[in-house]
This record gives structure tokens, C-alpha cells and sequence, in this order.
């Protein structure tokens, strides 16, 4: 027998709270109709991974599962004619994504039964309320004091917790309710310890802790009956919502919340630490703090399932404690939830994040005390206890009123022996370090994927800087090319200035034909004169080797021989005209004038 409770009691099982994320990796067409293939990863580690094949219609299914929460998940619409189409599919399997990535963000749907059934039917198919009636009617069959009712499905968030109404028949006009829950992974406690310690639970008494009408462990779980509260507990006060509705439909978009007064959060959350307190003195480890664990009487507030820890539950805000390397122990886990009760409490919804930077709107002893527990701040450092927490001056007044009240109230009573203190003990530890390990994982992961985006965004740098180069490369070799043309077009046109007209080449920069043009200049206006070359000609600005070198003067002639000592240019025939008339001319046959005065 201890050879079989020892190898129960080292059995690896389930924790429900872990996150699932899921990527649809592609789309395939099977018998005529396409299915998606989603990938589903739990927790931070890849190799936890596994893959799902569904059609669009099984995402009908999903949603109309989760219409009772009141939200619009925004499901893309049916479309009968051209739905096998590529472009219309590519579409579709992007707005599922969209679809999954919403509801795995909401914890309230991603924790219901319809969404692990659809991203994780190997672990839970199983038909898990015909499993816990039986496990309930056994646990009962020698017990004639109490007949159990009907099943109320669904009531809280927990799957494979289940609830039933029970009649006590000594006593029928008693209403009770019976919840049974299977064990937790972080259940440590040897068999024959765990019944000990839940028949010292069952004489626990603290006026603000609700207490066990009865109890009963089994090899698989435990069984546990108290009053049953028709208000309900403080999340169905906030919410406004009756206890025995569906959770998804009572908390997942509830039409009207209401929040407390600063003097109510003050008096309800001085009595929560004053239960905390006690629990922390005895050794008792609770970390299933929330508003749906505390419930509001005449009598003030009582904490709800204190067994949840021995039982090895996760808590309900396990995936935030896992992000937070400081919320390593039990205490400080409840210190960090007893933060969201206030937050809940003060603005009549759950904090949905891990944090809370934004308090604009609050009290401001209220908002010093949010700051102290929920800021980023504060989770960077270790958080203040229990007792710290209250001498906080927001509940100033609370302590006097309970100091007066504490003479008129029942005496704390809990009693356990030295083995089942040094037992629990040892569970709180071992479940401890299962956090910090799951913590150093998570921290590991994280790194991991800083890696990657630090070496994604330099190998998309270095493929910009390539890109870059080749780039400019390639322009500077246009730009090579556009200047080697426009050093080519540059000597041709410069080829084409010392051309003339006809072909011939420029004499003294300029060519025969254009030097007897009218706006030209002669070159000689007399024989053995030379005139400099004028300033104002359009030879000179446009050319530039004019103006780099000017051309040599002529060469002197003789009035007598004036055409043999010419350049040697085949002149045309109107040049050869005007030679001849200037060689032939006789000044001796011009007529004299006498220069009279008149």
C-alpha cells in the first residue's frame, strides 16, 4: 500500500491553468471540403506542442458554445459558392487567427470545457461530469446523512471541479452544496496525511472563514459540503448574477457590475487579510485568493475552498504569477491576488492583466495600496506581507472597528499535530519549487525569443545594407555610364565645333565659310595688319579651345604676292573671287577728290 500511495502521490497531472496558444499553419483540402491544421502549444516550452485538424464548421460549433458569454467573437460569415477558392481560404484562415487569438486572450473562454475540447480533445473528452457523479456516490454510499441532488454544471471556472445541490436529512430545510474535485499536480501530501489534515479542517473556526459541514478524500479526490449562500459570492455581487448559472454566461460579459465604496473595501479587505493572517500563522497554504472565493454575510467576509492548496489546485491567477519572478512563495502569491480582489472590488471588473499602471480614477490611499501590490514597480521587488499590508493606512478605520468587534466574535480555532505541520510544510515547499521552476523556464524562453527578434532585426539590417550596396553599386555605375556618354557626346560636339560647313577644318578657331559672314570679323582688314580677335564674337564664348589657345596670327604677305603666301586651303570659288579682286587692285585709278572748304 505505501508502494502504491507513493508512486499517486509522484503522479505528473495536468495543470489546466496553463496557457495554450495555437497558430494555424496552413490549410489542406480533404474529401472536398478544407481543413485547418492549428498548431497547439501549452505553456512556454515548444516541444509541449501538438496539432489539431478542423473544419469551419467546428468553428461554428465552438462559437455557438461560446455565445452564452454575450460576447461577438467576430466569426467569419459562411459563404456557399467559391469557398474552396485559394484567395477566399487564405483569407478565412487568416480571420480564424484572429478568431483564436481573441478567445485564447479572454481567461474566462479560454478556461471553458468547449475551448480545451477544441484545441485539446486527447485530455478532454473524457465525459468528466458522469466521472465525478460516480466518484460522488461512492464517496457517499455509507454515509446516510446526505442525499445528493442535481448536478449545477458549470458553476465555477475550475473543470474538473463539480458542484451538486445536497439534502441533509436530519435536517431538509438546510440548503448545502457539494463540490468535488480531483487532485491538482501540486498535490504532496501522502494519503494517510491528507485525511488527517481534512479532519483538523473540519473543526477550523474563524469568523471570516467559512466552514465544512463535512468532508470526505478519496484515492482520486476530495468531496466537501458547506452552506449554500443564495447571493453567491462576491464576483456574483459585482456582477450583478445569480450563483448557479453557467460561469461563461454569469462572468464572461455581464450586462451590469457595480463596484464598492471605498469605506466597504476597506472593511471587506481588512477581514480578508485577517483571515490570510491566521491561515500564514498555522501554516496553512491557501493561494486561491479571488472574488469568487469570498463570499459577503452578515457576519462580513469569509474566505471560500481553503483546501484548494492541499488538494495541489493551481490558482486561478497562476499564469500571472508564473511571468512574475518575485511571487515565488504562498504568502506572496496571496498578497499579489488579494491586489486584484481590491482592484475587482474598486472598479467592479477583473484586472485582465498581469499589472495596473492606470489608477487615475481612485482613491488616493486607495490607489497608494493598489500601487504597493500591482504596479510594475512593486512586482520587481518582494511584495510587503500580510501584517504590513494591515497597518496600511487605508484601513485605518477598519482596524478600530474590528479591534472594538473582537471581544463579541467566536475565538480562532485550528489545531494540528507537529507531523502534519512539518508534512505541509514540506508540500508548500515542493510546490514552491515547482513554480520557481516554471518561472525559470518562462524567464528562459523569454530570452530566447529577444534572441531571436535582436537576431531577426540584424540579419533584416544586414539584408538592408546589402540591399543598400547593390543599390548604390548599381547607380554608381549609371552614374559611370551617364558620365562616360556625356564625355563622349562632350568630344563629339567638340569634334563638330572644329568641323566647318563643308568639312573642313577651322582656321584660327574659326571656320573659311563662317569667317565672311556679316557678323563676323576678317581676320586681316589690310595686308601685314593683324586684328586681335574681338571679345564680343560668338566664336569665342561658345569654344572653348578658343579660349584656352588662340590661334597664331597669319603669316605676313606681300601686296605683290599676297596669294602664294597663303594657307594652304582649297579655297571655294567666291573666296577665290574676292582674292583676286583685292590682288588686282590699282590704287592709281582712283579719282582724286580735292578736300575743299566750303
Amino acid at each position: 500500500m505505501a508502494l502504491f500511495e507513493k508512486r499517486y502521490t509522484n503522479k505528473v497531472l495536468l495543470d489546466d491553468t496553463e496557457k495554450l496558444t495555437s497558430v494555424i499553419e496552413n490549410a489542406r483540402t480533404v474529401d472536398g471540403h478544407t481543413e485547418y491544421v492549428i498548431r497547439t502549444q501549452r505553456g512556454p516550452l515548444p516541444e509541449r506542442s501538438w496539432r489539431v485538424c478542423r473544419r469551419y464548421n467546428d468553428f461554428v460549433q465552438l462559437n455557438g458554445a461560446l455565445s452564452a458569454s454575450g460576447l461577438n467573437l467576430s466569426l467569419p460569415p459562411k459563404r456557399i459558392i467559391g469557398n474552396m477558392e485559394p484567395d477566399f481560404v487564405a483569407r478565412r484562415q487568416t480571420a480564424l487567427q484572429n478568431y483564436l487569438h481573441v478567445i485564447l486572450m479572454n481567461p474566462i473562454l479560454a478556461s471553458s470545457l468547449p475551448m480545451k475540447k477544441f484545441l485539446d480533445p486527447e485530455n478532454y473528452t473524457a465525459p468528466l461530469h458522469e466521472i465525478a457523479l460516480q466518484q460522488v456516490s461512492l464517496a457517499l454510499r455509507s454515509d446516510a446523512n446526505y442525499e445528493v441532488g442535481k448536478a449545477i454544471p458549470d458553476m465555477g471556472w475550475r473543470l474538473r471541479k463539480h458542484y451538486y445541490t445536497v439534502k441533509n436529512r436530519q435536517n431538509p430545510k438546510q440548503e448545502l452544496l457539494l463540490a468535488w474535485v480531483e487532485f491538482g499536480p501540486d498535490k504532496h501530501l501522502q494519503d494517510k496525511d491528507m485525511q488527517g489534515v481534512f479532519k483538523s479542517l473540519g473543526t477550523l473556526k474563524h469568523a471570516h472563514i467559512e466552514g465544512i459541514v463535512h468532508q470526505h478524500v478519496t484515492e482520486n479526490g476530495a468531496l466537501t459540503i458547506r452552506n449554500f449562500h443564495a447571493e453567491g459570492t462576491l464576483r456574483d455581487i459585482l456582477c450583478s448574477t445569480k450563483p448557479k448559472q453557467p460561469f461563461i454566461k454569469k462572468y464572461g460579459n455581464p450586462k451590469q457590475t457595480k463596484s464598492l465604496s471605498a469605506s466597504e473595501i476597506a472593511t471587506y479587505g481588512y477581514e480578508i487579510l485577517e483571515a490570510l493572517s491566521f491561515l500564514h500563522e498555522k501554516g496553512l497554504p491557501y493561494g486561491h485568493l479571488h472574488t469568487g472565493n469570498v463570499l459577503l454575510s452578515s457576519a462580513g467576509a469569509k474566505l471560500l475552498d481553503i483546501e484548494n492548496g492541499l488538494l495541489g489546485l493551481p490558482a486561478f491567477y497562476r499564469p500571472y504569477v508564473v511571468q512574475r519572478r518575485k511571487l515565488h512563495a504562498t504568502t506572496q502569491v496571496d498578497v499579489y491576488a488579494f491586489g486584484h480582489v481590491l482592484y475587482e472590488m474598486a472598479f467592479g471588473r477583473p484586472l485582465m492583466e498581469a499589472t495596473c499602471s492606470d489608477l487615475s480614477h481612485c482613491d488616493s490611499s486607495l490607489k497608494n495600496l493598489l500601487d504597493v501590490i500591482l504596479s510594475p514597480e512593486a512586482l520587481k521587488q518582494d511584495l510587503p506581507t500580510v501584517p504590513h499590508l494591515m497597518e496600511h493606512p487605508f484601513f485605518e478605520t477598519a482596524k478600530r472597528t474590528a479591534s472594538t468587534n473582537a471581544g463579541s466574535m467566536e475565538k480562532p480555532h485550528f489545531k494540528l499535530s507537529s507531523h502534519l505541520k512539518d508534512a505541509l510544510l514540506e508540500a508548500s515547499n515542493k510546490a514552491e519549487l515547482r513554480l520557481r521552476d516554471e518561472q525559470k523556464v518562462a524567464r528562459h524562453q523569454k530570452r530566447l525569443v529577444k534572441v531571436q527578434e535582436m537576431m531577426s532585426s540584424e540579419e533584416e539590417m544586414k539584408k538592408r545594407k546589402q540591399k543598400l550596396v547593390i543599390f548604390k553599386t548599381r547607380r554608381g555605375d549609371r552614374g559611370k555610364n551617364r558620365q562616360k556618354k556625356e564625355q563622349k557626346l562632350a568630344q563629339e560636339q567638340r569634334s563638330l565645333n572644329q568641323l566647318g560647313t563643308n568639312g573642313t577644318k577651322q582656321v584660327n578657331g574659326k571656320s573659311p565659310e563662317r569667317s565672311d559672314s556679316p557678323t563676323s570679323t576678317s581676320t586681316a582688314t589690310s595686308v601685314g595688319t593683324v586684328t586681335p580677335p574681338s571679345h564680343g564674337s560668338s566664336d569665342l564664348q561658345t569654344n572653348p579651345e578658343s579660349r584656352k589657345a588662340p590661334a597664331p596670327p597669319p603669316l605676313p604677305v606681300s601686296s605683290t604676292s599676297f596669294g602664294t603666301n597663303l594657307p594652304n586651303v582649297a579655297p571655294s570659288n567666291e573666296r577665290t573671287a574676292l582674292l583676286g579682286s583685292i590682288c588686282m587692285f590699282d590704287k592709281s585709278k582712283l579719282r582724286k577728290v580735292a578736300n575743299g572748304v566750303h
